[in-house]
């Protein structure tokens, strides 16, 4: 059985080493350019750079490592991650963030050439969702990325519903018998009317965060604590759809409807030993003991077991892999690596994530770790 002690130290070790496994991760000369991982990268991983950077800063401000950066080079770290919004008015996505390499590495298009394909794209031909899902929801990080900092975008982002009736379709036309799915969707949006809006003096902001935040109590289900429509969906894609449901309420600044409920849910069982399904579960109890004290304890047993589930993602190298001996290899629909025993960059932003809520649900006195808003 794990104890608190035991969990402390090696939380304690993270810092530095995780620091250490990132500098290894950082390409020299290129502020804010990172690899994914030390060993496996293949050419897309190699070249694309906008969502590795963003996942490296998320790292650094979980650590307390950002403050230790020379001002000049986080500015140089900023200017990086803003250098990929397109700032061409005549596209279809301007203002958007986008990863040419990224996209490059993207099915059904990997023969033609990242200025063809991008052209295709800015031209708002041959459109896929995939492409258009990678785009969003790299916009979304860079923008929540920058907002972590104090940071923001160049241009102001404006696409998003802009009306109450554009924005209700928008939301209600997503899978809602998906949530994990929708959810993550809507939490762009969310993102956008929150950090965007107020920017565009045509927009009526408030009432798009209102009409938001109504839309999501709708959703709440008094059974499970989940937001979703139809049947209750499988566990993955409810506790990781409230998971992204949670996030919205963030950034709407809104309460979570039935916390004791979706605690009841989550205690039911663990994560399964995977990045995004390990941080889910997590972020969800974490949020919702901001609001309740409902069966803390429970949460923190279950919470040193899940750090020691987490201990077994450390490989040699120091960072955290997305599974346990294996890189993450895809990204988006790209692929990025050949899934080596190594660390990875998107593994180890999510599991130093997990850890820094885990510090904060146990109260360990761990100077420096913060926890994100994704």
């Amino acid at each position: 059985m794990p104890t608190l002690q035991i969990t402390s130290r090696w939380i304690a070790s993270l810092q530095y080493d995780v620091g250490q496994f990132m500098a290894n991760l950082q390409v020299p000369g290129q502020s804010g350019h990172f690899l994914p991982c030390l060993n496996g990268a293949n050419l897309v991983g190699q070249k694309a750079a906008l969502g590795f950077s963003c996942f490296a800063l998320k790292i650094y401000y979980t650590l307390g490592l950002w403050e230790q950066i020379p001002e000049t080079q986080q500015k140089e770290w900023l200017e990086f991650i803003c250098s990929y919004q397109v700032l061409d008015p005549e596209n279809n996505n301007y203002s958007s963030f986008i990863d040419p390499h990224l996209l490059a590495g993207i099915a059904p298009y990997q023969a033609e050439s990242i200025k063809t394909k991008l052209r295709r794209w800015l031209r708002g031909e041959a459109r896929r969702n995939m492409v258009e899902d990678a785009i969003k929801a790299e916009t979304k990080q860079a923008i929540a990325t920058l907002a972590q900092v104090g940071a923001a975008p160049n241009l102001t982002f404006s696409q998003f519903p802009h009306n109450q009736a554009e924005l209700l379709q928008r939301l209600n036309q997503l899978p809602w018998n998906l949530p994990w799915v929708a959810g993550g969707q809507s939490a762009a949006i969310a993102v956008f009317v929150t950090s965007q809006a107020h920017l565009i003096d045509s927009l009526d902001s408030r009432m798009l965060i209102e009409t938001t935040s109504q839309f999501f109590t709708k959703l709440a289900d008094p059974a499970t604590g989940g937001y979703f429509r139809g049947e209750t969906p499988a566990r993955g894609q409810l506790i990781n759809g409230a998971m992204k449901v949670l996030n919205s309420l963030d950034w709407l600044k809104s309460p979570i409807h039935y916390p004791e409920k979706l605690i009841d849910t989550c205690l039911e069982q663990g994560p399964p030993p995977a990045g995004c399904h390990v941080v889910d579960w997590v972020y969800v109890v974490h949020r919702c003991l901001l609001q309740t004290q409902h069966r803390k304890k429970e949460i923190q047993q279950r919470c040193l077991e899940i750090a020691q589930m987490i201990k077994t993602h450390q490989n040699s190298d120091k960072g955290l892999s997305y599974k346990p001996g294996k890189a993450q290899s895809n990204y988006y629909g790209a692929t990025i690596s050949a899934g080596l025993d190594e660390g990875d960059i998107h593994g180890t932003c999510l599991l130093t994530w997990a850890i820094a809520m885990i510090v904060e649900i146990l109260e360990m006195d761990m100077p420096g770790w913060k926890v994100i808003r994704p």
